[in-house]
């Protein structure tokens, strides 16, 4: 009874820890891909359907999570990172119960409670409402389902539907997930006695793979009735085919080792800690643990570098196994005879201060020092999300309502803030441009989705990406000249030579478009210039 008693105070204090470290984070502004991911479901309440009505590569569980987040009696930033933190709670708390069936209770609480505070770090931008966070709860309540499929006297179909279909739902949330079936296909055998194990790695490899695609196919099921399938297909996986394929490989060791520099400053130790767990895991004779712990880090390894660009918030698909080995090492570290002069309660709370001391330093600002405007500029130097609410309300004020807006760039939070429709279909650039073999198709497209729509007003926010040697540049060129004879300057974004930003409104009302000298231009609203009669 006492222990059970415990394993519920555990758990409840993984939830408290969890509500502490990002409930001050709730206010922080959307950056650009919980952007596009709130515009999207926000149109959905118009009756509209992604990939058909408004183009992204994710997939789609991640609109309907925000869409039910945008019902939620909340302000709509703080209700999108109110669901983003009921995720992260139950991601936690299901890593302490995957921890303890190998581990000791305390150190499968301090793996999922340094999950809890790595999950948030800043430096991975775990502060924001990403794919990655929502897709990681049923990951891991997979594996669980995938231990319990295995278990002696437990072995039932069920929990191998249910393994299967926890990844296909993880799927819909990121493709990257995909490869966690093959990563529990492969290491069932390991776990399940007798002389008939290789005949339930069978019946497990077809029992979770129907699990898997129940999922796929009701999602395209979805699709087809609302003939959206073909789209669906041609941004989830097509796209993405082409977009995993367009770095260089000198071009992804660069990434890769720019952004581990960078969360090395709070995951060093962990790093240690985790080698130390997997070997100690090795030699302690609980070698299936071992490999299953190496062979998680490996395949969501594979699913941070699929892209190839290494961004920050990839690297929490990563966390998961790797707090469950640095656990594993402090549980081995613990037990080193010249500790033992040390009470244990002593060694544990030494060995808890090492392991989150570095993450601890790096959130403590964030939650007790900066104002929301000044976290997300810490978090995501050089771009200026901080600015964009006010930005859009100048959108909300010269635009009417239903009427659509154009965006020259890649910030579809804007139309988000400003309850703006777009223009076209592509709330963000980046489609348009880069190694598709269809991109000068989608942008001569894009042109006359722009002069069919008619927006009275235009946003210009370029980015390099638009003007690369070497691509397409037929929109770049048309959007330029388009909003040059159509538009005049009405608010400028400009930023000072230490970019500190400003929101300028031009007072002239039209008569000149002239920058304010000593300014950085980052953008600026654009509104149609009035015809002339007949």
């Amino acid at each position: 009874m006492w222990r059970g008693t415990r394993t519920i105070l555990l758990t409840a204090s993984l939830i408290l820890i969890v509500a502490a470290i990002r409930a001050p984070l709730l206010p922080i502004p959307l950056e650009r891909d919980e952007g596009e991911y709130a515009y999207i479901a926000w149109r959905l309440g118009y009756n509209e359907l992604p990939y058909r009505d408004w183009i992204d590569q994710k997939p789609p569980a991640v609109f309907y999570i925000y869409r039910f987040a945008l019902s939620l009696p909340f302000e709509p930033v703080r209700a999108i990172h109110f669901i983003g933190l009921l995720f992260a709670a139950a991601s936690t708390c299901a890593l302490f119960f995957l921890g303890l069936r190998f581990m000791d209770r305390f150190w499968a609480w301090l793996g999922a409670a340094l999950f809890a505070l790595l999950g948030a770090d800043p430096l991975v931008q775990g502060t924001a409402a990403n794919t990655e966070l929502f897709m990681l709860c049923p990951l891991i309540f997979s594996q669980i389902a995938f231990f319990a499929a295995a278990a002696k006297h437990q072995r039932n179909i069920s929990f191998m539907v249910l393994a299967g279909a926890l990844t296909g739902i993880a799927f819909m949330f990121k493709q990257v997930a995909i490869v966690n079936w093959f990563f529990l296909a492969a290491p069932y055998p390991a776990f399940v006695g007798g002389e008939k194990r290789w005949r339930g790695a069978i019946s497990f490899v077809a029992w979770s793979a129907m699990g898997l695609l129940v999922v796929l196919g009701l999602v395209a099921l979805y699709f087809w009735r609302r003939a959206g399938l073909n789209e669906f297909v041609d941004n989830v996986i097509t796209h993405n085919l082409e977009y995993i394929g367009a770095v260089e490989p000198s071009a992804r060791l660069e990434y890769c080792w720019g952004t581990l520099v960078i969360l090395a400053r709070t995951q060093t130790i962990v790093w240690a800690f985790a080698a130390v767990g997997l070997a100690g895991l090795l030699t302690s004779g609980r070698v299936k643990w071992s490999l299953f712990v190496a062979g998680s880090l490996l395949t969501s390894f594979i699913g941070v570098s699929a892209s190839g660009y290494f961004f920050p918030h990839y690297f929490q698909q990563l966390l998961p196994p790797l707090v469950l080995a640095a656990a594993a090492g402090a549980e081995r570290l613990a037990a080193v005879k010249l500790w033992k002069i040390i009470p244990a309660w002593g060694r544990r709370a030494a060995l808890t201060l090492l392991l989150t001391i570095l993450p601890a330093i790096t959130l403590w600002p964030f939650l007790f020092t900066y104002t929301p405007a000044e976290a997300v500029r810490k978090i995501y130097p050089g771009n200026f999300f901080a600015e964009m609410p006010e930005f859009a309300r100048r959108i909300e004020s010269v635009t009417p309502p239903e009427t659509p807006v154009f965006i020259f760039g890649a910030e579809p939070e804007l139309l988000f803030y400003a309850h703006r429709p777009s223009a076209t279909r592509y709330i963000f650039l980046f489609p348009l441009y880069g190694p598709y073999g269809n991109a000068g198709e989608k942008q001569m497209a894009t042109v006359t989705e722009i002069e069919r729509a008619q927006p009275s007003t235009a946003v210009y926010l370029p980015n390099a990406l638009f003007f690369t040697a070497g691509t397409d540049q037929y929109f770049t060129r048309w959007s330029l000249s388009y909003l040059q004879d159509n538009f005049y300057t009405d608010t400028w974004l400009i930023a000072d030579e230490f970019g500190g930003a400003r929101i300028l409104k031009v007072a002239t009302s039209g008569e000149s478009d002239s920058f304010p000298t000593g300014q950085q231009l980052i953008g600026a609203i654009l509104a149609r210039k009035p015809t002339s009669a007949p």
